[in-house]
């Protein structure tokens, strides 16, 4: 069910972007924390009440994120695919049109329900770069709807986000699990796919909740904090 749902996802993003789809052998794209020679810094999960406008950005959300939004607000571009089974991932890339600055905002879609977001100032090449897109709206003050964005020292990030559950170099890291309320199309969609008839009290019971994890990943430069990755993944197999 996965695979069909993430190759219509695929469609889609294709269609409402109305460009061209790239697909590159490579992990060249050192900045996603999908790909599969990332290491990752090691967290241990934490089932915890979190602050959900950490993954919206710029009037998108990541668990109801829609690329045909995103191109809506930053521009049409091109689909880059990578990567393959766990570690596919289709990306758009935007930048900043201040060259001095060379800030890149990426919004990544990724096997199952991934998805995820990333923000940037500067970094070595990677091929696929140049299908990045201008934007107006990729700027160093863009921030999350908790205030987090590049420049911030790492005790500003802390303040938002509290203690980090790994660091690792000049990198820290927070995984956590948590619970929200499924939205109608989610609840009438696990139902529809159930293999079993449930009445109205056994189903609410069964799809109410629906379980997501959040990792975001900070890394500074000179005591600012140059690169955010945001990322959200639902649990149940919607």
């Amino acid at each position: 069910m996965k695979t069909l749902r993430i190759l219509v996802v695929e469609i889609l993003i294709c269609t409402n972007l109305n460009a061209q789809n790239f697909r590159l052998e490579d992990n060249s794209d050192w900045w996603s924390i999908n790909r599969e020679q990332y290491s990752g810094l090691p967290a241990k999960s934490r089932r915890d009440h979190f602050d959900t406008r950490n993954f919206k950005i710029h009037g998108l959300s990541l668990d109801t994120l829609d690329f045909s939004a995103v191109a809506s607000i930053f521009g049409k571009a091109s689909v880059v695919e990578r990567g393959d089974a766990s570690t596919g991932r289709s990306q758009i890339c935007y930048v900043s049109n201040d060259s001095s600055e060379q800030i890149h905002m990426v919004f990544e879609f990724g096997e199952g329900q991934i998805s995820t977001f990333y923000l940037f100032r500067g970094g070595v090449d990677w091929n696929g770069r140049d299908r990045c897109v201008n934007s107006r709206d990729v700027a160093a003050h863009l921030s999350t709807g908790t205030g987090l964005r590049l420049g911030l020292s790492r005790m500003q990030v802390e303040a938002i986000l509290g203690r980090p559950d790994s660091v690792k170099g000049d990198g820290i890291a927070y995984w956590q699990e948590f619970n929200r309320k499924a939205t109608k199309e989610e609840f009438e969609r696990s139902r529809r796919e159930y293999p079993e008839t449930l009445n109205d009290k056994l189903a609410h019971q069964e799809f109410d909740q629906v379980t997501v994890t959040i990792q975001i990943v900070a890394k500074f430069k000179n005591y600012q904090m140059n690169y955010l990755a945001v990322s959200t993944e639902s649990l149940n197999d919607n």
